[in-house]
């Protein structure tokens, strides 16, 4: 029995390795379960008995990886309210090296971000809602210990702050994994994350 359990879940890793490589050439929209079952070597059977259908499929493939907003959440700096900037600088670098370290996740990502062909109106699929919001709320603690220290710039609710980081965050990645060749990600993140970071954020020695 163990060693069928270990069958299935090979089986099942073997049909996600092939979803990633077949979403990412042709785009989500634009593969078939008969496309996955071929690349994979396998049938569509094969894939509806471990599977609902595409989107599980897809769904089950966002969630094997770590995304940078959940890479963030590793990296967490508990003295936010001392250097906010450092922090939430710090949080954000972890991201961003997570994907510059783990080829999958940057697959992924890639995917999610530039495969993922939507309709106007279309819900995010369950798997990537679950990541972002990972994010967002380790984003929204930080910034809500900025303003009880009266740090928070006077143009920006907490809210508004979140938004803004999760846009420029994750418009970054989008702009690298769009053409990864156009800019150099290790170097320039770093500065790019600080300059941002402290227009929204004032020097505690500032009145």
């Amino acid at each position: 029995m163990r060693r069928t359990k270990a069958q299935a879940e090979q089986t099942r890793q073997q049909l996600l390795d092939a979803a990633e490589r077949v979403f990412l050439k042709k785009g989500v929209s634009g593969t078939t379960l008969a496309n996955i079952a071929e690349e994979a070597g396998l049938t569509r059977g094969a894939i509806y008995w471990h599977f609902q259908d595409k989107d599980d499929l897809y769904n089950a493939m966002v969630r094997r990886v770590v995304f940078p907003l959940e890479a963030i959440n590793a990296a967490y700096a508990r003295d936010v309210g001392c250097d906010p900037v450092a922090a939430l600088e710090k949080v954000c670098l972890s991201g961003i090296t997570h994907l510059l370290t783990d080829a999958r996740a940057r697959r992924v990502y890639t995917i999610v971000l530039h495969r993922q062909e939507r309709c106007p109106g279309e819900p995010q699929p369950a798997g990537e809602v679950e990541k972002r919001q990972q994010g967002e709320e380790l984003f929204r603690h930080c910034f809500e210990s900025v303003e009880r220290a009266g740090r928070l710039h006077p143009l920006l609710s907490v809210d508004a702050a979140v938004d803004g980081l999760m846009a420029f965050f994750t418009g970054l990645i989008y702009r690298w994994l769009l053409e990864t060749g156009s800019m150099n990600m290790a170097d320039q993140a770093r500065p790019l994350f600080r300059v941002f970071l402290e227009g929204m954020i004032r020097p505690a020695s500032q009145p």
